[in-house]
């Protein structure tokens, strides 16, 4: 087998390049010291470097690229794979990691390796925001604004996001926006348009309790303009009893979207954006290759 691991050494809760590379490293040059395993490890230096390592990878027809790193990491590196016979392995360690936590992933990094190495592969959907794929959720309105704000942070993990959601959410300004999902229109403002493919943003924030990445769908969640408490009181459905209705939430499923705003603050896998006028949302079902995903999960997503 002839794998990749490429390693973000600033993902993870402290953020912290020069304590994390060479540990890192050397823990990778342990768990590739096995039989018939070919592997190269190599170390991002910097945004879009994964992806680009990525791609001469896939072009020398590795069987298998492992990310690891966070849900940023992980959605860089596999955008090259889209599409291609090289799988990606997912070794999780960021923030939250809620793509792993959405698929059944080892946490350890010792048995997310085995697993990437020996385990069986699925095929998931990928969706797509604009041009810009997503492995597990794509937002548009407060929790991009979260997003950008939680990338300029050195506050890493649960804490760190909580902390941003508590404060941010009494000056955020939710937007009007347009809606196109699957055909039906609506119009309003929200405090939070969400396409899931995934289950959850990570750290247990259950966004869309019924999300399978394997389905051909995209789960949505729309949250209605409102004040900060009532935000607040909804937000209670992210982290207990996530399944059951509130007021001014809405959920429903689509294959296709297009959203209308200006501006549209955006983020795919926590990476943010800003843009403005028109974007298509879409769902490319079974594009991506992935290994490593427990057994159970991997034969029900083959079915």
């Amino acid at each position: 087998m002839r794998l990749a691991i490429i390693i973000n050494p600033t993902s993870g809760r402290s953020g912290n390049r020069d304590s994390a590379e060479l540990l890192r490293v050397e823990h990778a040059r342990r768990l590739i010291d096995r039989p018939r395993v070919e592997a190269d490890i190599v170390l991002t230096t910097s945004r879009g470097h994964g992806a680009e390592l990525a791609r001469s990878y896939v072009s020398r027809n590795f069987d298998v690229v492992m990310a690891w790193g966070g849900d940023g990491t992980v959605n860089e590196i596999a955008g090259p794979l889209i599409g291609t016979q090289t799988a990606l392995g997912i070794i999780p360690f960021g923030s939250g990691d809620g793509l792993a936590r959405s698929l059944g992933l080892y946490t350890n990094a010792s048995s997310a390796f085995a697993a990437a190495v020996t385990g069986p592969v699925a095929d998931i959907d990928v969706g797509y925001l604009g041009d810009r794929h997503f492995l597990n959720v794509a937002g548009i309105g407060f929790d991009a604004a979260i997003a950008t704000s939680f990338n300029k942070s050195i506050q890493r993990g649960a804490a760190g996001y909580v902390a941003r959601i508590l404060g941010m959410v009494w000056s955020y300004r939710p937007a009007r926006y347009r809606l196109v999902l699957d055909g039906q229109s609506r119009e309003g403002g929200f405090f939070l348009v969400a396409f899931a493919n995934g289950r959850e943003y990570g750290n247990h924030l259950v966004l869309a309790p019924n999300a399978d990445p394997s389905d051909g769908w995209l789960d949505v969640a729309l949250v209605d303009d409102g004040s900060p408490l009532r935000q607040l009181w909804r937000a209670r459905r992210l982290c207990v009893t996530p399944g059951r209705p509130a007021e001014g939430l809405t959920r429903t499923r689509i294959r296709a979207a297009s959203v209308y705003g200006n501006p549209l603050v955006c983020h795919v896998d926590g990476e943010s954006f800003e843009t403005a006028g028109k974007l298509d949302v879409r769902i490319a079902p079974g594009a991506l290759r992935v290994r490593g995903i427990a057994a159970g999960m991997a034969e029900r997503m083959r079915r």
